[in-house]
């Protein structure tokens, strides 16, 4: 459960599907069930848009946590769900059991503004014109968390700092260009260079436009500064998304790659951008500048070519149902990618297991590790695993596409049964590059003989230099990895 928490804190969400499914499937899960489950609920109804799946797992917590504060929620969510699907009478309903029930509940207030709300439903008219407003553009900014956990962020640009509300209006201060504007919190408000301001949120834009600096990265666009929880400082870059893809698309992919592959990895990452600004807009942050998401390195890393090819695909993504698709993508397939399920435990249709003899042929598809028993023990306990002397280690299932799915460990504490991903990821990641490998004692540890880097969903990036190297243009490449979604 830890660990699927943190995955879920850092915004790694299929990864904390996955995990919070693991719990489920423990016969001693005992009180983390409930939480695991409505973890789940709302990560296919937030992040996901699964609204069939989230309810049928509200429908459970319903069930079987009677008269909690659990089903006092799902009830709520299931309400919520049924609105936001234009089914008011049902909303409407289900507000009103949640009154009855929980008259004192924590959403009291919010369930009677949305049954009236539901008792009066917005016409047809305005729900065209609510879902034409959810279209994403080229010009749509995008808030990137930059900074996080600071006890003190710097500032500067080479024009006047202009120091706000989030919400506008009249400059509060002026940092002249070029000096270091010092932002602490203290005393429950945040300082700019000793000066108090009786706000846990200030927004700093560069004068006319330009770029700034944050403890010395250079940015496009404006910095929001916001305090924690826990009075530590996070920073947030709001900028535009073609010009935050020029920071994120030579860092993602080396820039000295073909063209169409560059102009793939664009339309990519722009989708994948969209779609988190979608499902995140509640958030304080629709992306992080990290793994996490997707690496993001400011102006210091954008080149000429990876611009062009941003340029030339300006304002193109993939698209299911009309809506950003959750463009997944890895390093290299090995040969063949893998069904979305098979890693996250999530069946995502246009994210299956294709051949990919591109991949294939990249250089260096194939590799070989070793792991001491002492290592793969160390390295599981580090990760919050409690794992004995190791006794033996097995592949005990693969999936379609050859990758491993469940790896048993014998140890003097019992036996630990850990997904592929799991084991990959909290082993070495680095020397095991893949979950499509084969494992082999050798004395007193495990041989590994692979193929791949990387989770293998989506589109491989070494296939995409394949193909364009093999003349494919990029709509060609991104149709290849990605079955059923259109290129708006």
């Amino acid at each position: 459960m830890r660990e699927a928490d943190a995955h879920f804190q850092r915004g790694e969400y299929l990864e904390a599907l996955a995990d919070y499914q693991e719990v489920l499937d423990q016969d001693k899960a005992g009180d983390h069930r409930p939480k695991a489950l409505m973890m789940s609920a709302t990560l296919y109804s937030t992040f996901l848009k699964d609204h069939d799946a989230a309810l049928a797992l509200y429908s459970q917590v319903r069930a079987k946590y009677p008269g909690s504060a659990y089903e006092a929620d799902a009830l709520f969510q299931t309400a919520m769900i049924h609105y936001e699907n234009g089914r008011y009478g049902d909303a409407s309903r289900l507000f009103n059991l949640y009154l009855r029930q929980f008259p004192s509940g924590s959403r009291r207030d919010v369930a009677f503004f949305m049954r009236d709300a539901s008792d009066h439903p917005p016409s047809e008219r305005e729900r065209r014109e609510r879902v034409q407003d959810t279209r994403p553009s080229s010009t749509d900014s995008i808030r990137v968390l930059v900074l996080e956990n600071a006890d003190e962020t710097r500032l500067s640009a080479p024009v006047p700092l202009e120091v706000r509300n989030p919400g506008g209006g009249a400059v509060l201060q002026t940092v002249r260009a070029h000096q270091e504007a010092r932002v602490r919190f203290e005393g429950g408000s945040l300082s700019v260079n000793g000066k108090t301001w009786p706000a846990t949120e200030l927004v700093l834009t560069p004068a006319g436009g330009g770029t700034v600096r944050v403890n010395g990265t250079e940015y496009r666009g404006s910095v929001k500064l916001t305090v924690t929880g826990q009075g530590r400082i996070n920073a947030v870059n709001l900028v535009g998304i073609e010009d935050y893809l020029y920071g994120v698309v030579p860092r993602e992919m080396p820039p000295n790659w073909p063209e169409e592959a560059l102009k793939a990895q664009a339309v990519v990452s722009r989708s994948f951008s969209l779609y988190q600004k979608f499902v995140h807009a509640a958030r304080d942050h629709d992306i992080t500048a990290t793994t996490s998401s997707q690496v993001y390195g400011g102006i210091a890393a954008e080149t000429d070519r990876a611009r062009r090819a941003v340029d030339a695909t300006r304002g193109r993504f993939l698209a299911h149902g009309g809506r950003p698709a959750l463009t997944y993508f890895h390093a290299n397939s090995g040969g063949v990618t893998e069904d979305a399920r098979h890693v996250w435990r999530v069946a995502i249709p246009y994210l299956q297991s294709i051949p990919d003899e591109p991949s294939a042929r990249a250089p260096g598809t194939s590799w070989t590790a070793f792991l001491t028993y002492p290592q793969i023990r160390d390295a599981l306990n580090r990760n919050g695993f409690r794992i004995g002397e190791i006794r033996g280690v097995e592949v005990s299932s693969v999936s379609p596409s050859g990758r491993v799915t469940r790896v048993r460990i014998d140890h003097g504490s019992g036996t630990t049964i850990l997904s592929g991903n799991q084991f990959r990821t909290s082993t070495d990641p680095v020397l095991i590059k893949s979950t499509l490998f084969t494992a082999q004692r050798t004395g007193q540890g495990i041989r590994f003989d692979g193929r791949g880097s990387g989770h293998g969903v989506g589109m491989s990036q070494w296939g995409a230099r394949m193909m364009a190297e093999g003349g494919s243009p990029y709509r060609e490449i991104l149709l290849h990895y990605y079955k059923g979604l259109d290129l708006n």
